[in-house]
């Protein structure tokens, strides 16, 4: 997910923020475990000490998970995936909470009100006042008012013709049947490319934290298109495949990092997959292939020492690490790509500000291991 942004604000963001993540969250995973098991880790540790809210109190949450600094005018505006952002240029709206909530007003152009949006949707799993997902804030998101009535409960996908185009480009229309592994439909619902990927982390999430129910929901609506009924993989092939490439050709970013502690804060679980994209194909396989999982040898967050990494994304030069403590002893900085090889090894002296430089390093995501005190704590970026 790409957001423009006015970079000196972004500077003064991410100092009061840079210690932010996931911290020890992960700490009981097992991290050595793969495809079905690690799902399934995940799922209990994602409905563990998780907080059910009410449904009518999500967008008064806004305020905390999705506004931005305001592109003219002053002040922060709503986060608008579906019709507003425009990443290459200025916005097309300007959604000020919450007075630009629709609060009951049905619009007939964009740009009028925001309301609240299931990104997967909820006709999916029941409907209306079906918790805990019915108000989970992960997946569910600002959204112009028309661009909602648009989207309806269509599956993820490319569209062949669309039938309606939001502010943005954001389409509504029949499937493109060679790019979304042969699955035909009139109506599927296509963000544009530097969104694609938040789109698909939102289904991973769904289906990974509500897997136990997930038997259930095939029955409902029109959801027998893409869920395939089974706690593992969650959702058909087609769309599986569809998410993973999705999920690969658009890494999270900053915005949506921010707004995974956020979420966290408000009802106190994380989207695993915007913290380790690697789990994408980790879990779900090569390219959404689940019969073929990645298995990676390095294990995550046992180390009670954090640490940020900056700039992220990073061009070219040094990837600096920022850790909540002075490093006493000697460590190690370990980078692995996605399959878990490592591409750099290099000791970190006691008491040194630890960096690393990723000149040589490919386009692309990330891990980065730092070994101390015979622990360890791993963190993602992007080069690009």
């Amino acid at each position: 997910m790409r957001i423009l942004y006015i970079s000196i604000v972004c500077t003064l963001l991410y100092a009061s923020t840079a210690m932010a993540g996931p911290g020890t969250y992960y700490n009981t995973i097992d991290t050595t475990k793969s495809c079905s098991s690690l799902k399934t880790a995940l799922a209990h540790l994602l409905t563990q000490n998780s907080v059910v809210i009410s449904y009518g109190s999500v967008d008064n949450y806004y305020n905390q998970t999705d506004l931005k600094p305001a592109e003219s005018g002053g002040g922060e505006v709503i986060v608008d995936r579906y019709s507003s952002e425009n990443p290459s240029g200025l916005d097309y709206c300007t959604f000020r909470y919450s007075t630009s909530f629709c609060a009951g007003t049905t619009a007939t152009t964009q740009c009028v009100c925001y309301n609240k949006e299931h990104v997967f949707p909820k006709s999916w799993f029941g409907g209306t006042d079906v918790y805990p997902m019915y108000s989970d804030i992960h997946f569910i998101w600002p959204s112009d008012n028309v661009v909602n009535l648009q989207k309806l409960n269509y599956s993820l996908g490319y569209v062949q013709t669309a039938n309606f185009t939001s502010n943005n480009g954001t389409k509504v229309g029949s499937s493109n049947t060679s790019l979304n592994g042969g699955f035909s439909a009139t109506k599927v619902f296509e963000p544009i490319d530097s969104f694609k990927g938040d789109f698909a982390r939102a289904y991973l999430y769904v289906i990974t934290r509500y897997e136990d129910s997930l038997s259930s929901w095939t029955t409902r609506s029109n959801a027998s298109n893409a869920i395939d009924g089974n706690k593992y993989p969650g959702l058909k092939s087609w769309i599986l495949q569809l998410c993973v490439k999705w999920h690969k050709l658009d890494l999270p970013s900053q915005f949506e990092r921010n707004r995974n502690d956020a979420v966290q804060a408000i009802q106190g679980n994380r989207n695993p997959y915007i913290d380790y994209p690697h789990w994408v194909e980790k879990i779900f396989g090569p390219n959404g292939v689940s019969s073929s999982c990645v298995a990676s040898a390095v294990r995550y967050n046992r180390s009670t020492l954090e640490f940020s990494l900056y700039p992220n994304p990073v061009s070219n030069g040094l990837l600096n690490l920022k850790t909540s403590a002075i490093l006493t002893e000697d460590a190690v900085i370990e980078v692995a790509d996605i399959s878990g090889r490592i591409l750099i090894s290099q000791k970190v002296q006691a008491m040194d500000v630890p960096s690393v430089n990723i000149s040589a390093l490919s386009n692309g995501m990330y891990f980065l291991n730092l070994i101390y005190k015979d622990n360890n704590n791993v963190s993602s970026f992007i080069k690009e």
